[in-house]
């Protein structure tokens, strides 16, 4: 029977690979003695990335499979039907990534591929790829844009989601500035700078919380240094 995975709280999970509680699909081969029988392995991870139940298919990702041979990478079985199934995934733009299988068919003698299909982990489920395609697992930084801004009151800026890191210099005080936790904090001394940064989670850069607002009354200034993605354009 599947492995149904664990559920898990937003934001938890092993790291950049499958999500918390999801489960992977490894493509194997079965050096069985009528010859080499590639199958697909389904994993399921608890929320600490720690494998709690796997169930074998046909590469159809539907049918039962039972190992009989030896099971191994199939780069290092070279399967005679000339098929091999490979793990791959689709990068968005927006720094996720989408795991599929790409079923090759190719001349054994030659290895020249002869056609090639993409489907969801299921195996069946026909999936076209959108955006750029890769190994999984890749680290993918998005890229960081600086901006700079300069505020006399009356003005309430907000901070835009994704801010990276911020950093604001009092030109002329009062200034209050509300962080995500509602607390505020009134900052009088012209010239002081405070600053506050998101470590990165993983090969993806930090986020500071929000919302986050900076208050400029009239009669006083600041500027703001911040960090936010470039694919936001200009976020001033």
């Amino acid at each position: 029977m599947p492995v149904e995975p664990l559920p898990c709280g937003p934001g938890e999970g092993p790291g950049p690979g499958p999500g918390c509680g999801a489960a992977v699909v490894l493509p194997l081969c079965d050096q069985a003695p009528d010859g080499c029988v590639p199958f697909l392995r389904h994993l399921a991870h608890d929320c600490d990335g720690v494998v709690t139940g796997q169930y074998d298919t046909a590469t159809d990702g539907v049918t039962p499979y039972t190992p009989v041979g030896e099971v191994g990478d199939c780069d290092e079985c070279p399967c005679e039907d000339g098929e091999k199934v490979v793990p791959l995934c689709d990068y968005q733009p927006d720094g996720s990534s989408v795991p599929f299988l790409r079923h090759i068919t190719y001349d054994p003698e030659t290895g020249q591929v002869t056609e090639q299909v993409d489907t969801e982990t299921d195996g069946s489920t026909p999936y076209t790829p959108t955006g750029e395609v890769g190994e999984c697992g890749e680290c993918r930084p998005t890229p960081m844009c600086p901006q700079l801004l300069g505020l006399s009151g009356p003005e309430t800026w907000t901070m835009p989601e994704g801010t990276e890191s911020l950093s604001v210099t009092v030109a002329c005080g009062p200034v209050t500035v509300i962080d995500c936790a509602g607390s505020s904090t009134v900052i009088n001394e012209c010239g002081a700078v405070f600053q506050w940064a998101a470590p990165p989670a993983d090969c993806r850069p930090g986020r500071l919380c929000g919302p986050f607002t900076v208050d400029v009354p009239t009669g006083a200034a600041v500027y703001l240094n911040f960090l936010t993605p470039c694919d936001l354009g200009d976020a001033s």
